[in-house]
């Protein structure tokens, strides 16, 4: 569970979205560059304005559908955190890690915990089951809006 996503470069990105009959365009180009380049979780919205101010042509729309066709090529995480818009973080070279986010502010901390990875490869074995894949995403507050909240700031 804790190895890197099998690496692939621009150059076989490339390759399989024109193998599924997709145009490769300078737009693409730039929306896989930043998304991939980024260490943050990047909603549709933040990508498109980063793209945006750099290449004014890049549509909404060209963002939307290059995003989701990485995901399902399996370059990108789709990630839900809450009631707000989906991010998505590149899977490339990263190692499995969990999230913990901020219910006040947003932020989004990324950790990996070898006992919890191995008490859920334990659970799921006890049970039979072959694990493949999991996620965990732990909600709270953060020590900055929980410091904010004990000095009576507002949230």
């Amino acid at each position: 569970m804790g190895t890197p996503e099998p690496r692939m470069g621009i150059d076989g990105i490339r390759d399989e979205i024109r193998r599924r009959g997709v145009r490769w365009t300078p737009q693409r180009e730039a929306i896989v560059h930043t998304l991939l380049g980024s260490d943050e979780h990047l909603t549709a919205e933040e990508l498109h304005r980063q793209v945006r101010a750099k290449d004014r042509s890049i549509s909404a729309a060209t963002v939307y559908r290059t995003v989701n066709l990485l995901v399902e090529m399996g370059v990108v995480h789709k990630r839900q955190f809450g009631e707000g818009s989906a991010s998505f973080e590149s899977a490339l070279g990263r190692v499995h890690h969990d999230h913990l986010v901020c219910t006040r502010c947003g932020i989004i901390q990324e950790f990996l915990e070898a006992r919890i990875e191995d008490l859920q490869e334990e659970v799921a074995t006890q049970r039979g089951w072959s694990l493949l894949h999991h996620r965990m995403d732990l909600f709270g507050v953060c020590p900055t809006c929980r410091a904010a909240e004990a000095a009576g700031e507002p949230s």
